[in-house]
C-alpha cells in the first residue's frame, strides 16, 4: 500500500486505504478484545519479532469500545505503539497529515470526517507522483465494522478470453 490514513471523530473512527495491493492478516481466537488489549497484543507480538525475524508492517487500528469509544492505534514496524486522534503510513502520509492538521476537529461528525478524507485523497492523487487510483473508506463506531465507499479513479478492468 502507497497510504493509509484515520481519524476519530465524535463517537467513530475512520480508515482509508488505497487498494492497490492490499495484504491483511486477521488474527481471531474467541477471546473478546477491546481495541486497547489488540493494539497492545499486536505491538507485543512484533516487539517479539523484531528481535527474532522481524516483519515490516506499519499499522493503523481503529476499533470501538462501550467504555472507552472509538479509538485509533498507530503501530509501527519496530513495535511503537500510539493512541492518536490522527495517523497515517506510507506515501501519501506527507500528504494527509498536512491537511488533516489543518482541517481536523476532534468533535467531527461523519458526514465532516467524510469531506476531510475526500480533502487527503484528493491531495494524494494530485500531489504523489504514482498516485495510488483507489481507496476503500471504513467506519468503525458503536454499530460495528463497515464498509463506507470507495473512491475510484480507475475501474478495475475485466479481460476477456482470448
Amino acid at each position: 500500500m502507497e497510504c493509509v490514513f484515520g481519524l476519530v471523530g465524535n463517537g467513530f473512527a475512520i480508515v482509508a486505504a488505497d487498494t492497490s495491493a492490499v495484504h491483511s492478516i486477521l488474527f481471531r481466537n474467541g477471546i473478546p478484545l477491546t481495541t486497547a488489549a489488540a493494539a497492545n497484543f499486536t505491538r507485543g507480538e512484533l516487539a517479539t519479532a523484531l528481535r527474532k525475524n522481524p516483519y515490516s508492517v506499519n499499522i493503523l487500528m481503529a476499533g470501538y469500545d462501550k467504555e472507552a469509544g472509538a479509538s485509533l492505534y498507530y503501530i509501527d514496524y519496530i513495535a511503537t505503539l500510539h493512541k492518536v486522534d490522527k495517523g497515517a503510513f506510507g506515501y501519501g502520509s506527507y500528504f494527509s497529515l498536512s491537511t488533516m492538521d489543518r482541517h481536523f476537529r476532534s468533535d467531527m461528525s461523519v458526514e465532516e470526517a467524510i469531506e476531510l478524507v475526500d480533502k487527503c485523497i484528493l491531495e494524494i492523487r494530485s500531489r504523489l507522483v504514482i498516485a495510488p487510483p483507489n481507496f476503500v473508506i471504513k467506519i468503525v463506531d458503536k454499530d460495528g465494522a463497515r464498509e463506507h465507499a470507495w473512491r475510484q479513479s480507475v475501474q478495475d478492468v475485466t479481460t476477456a478470453a482470448v
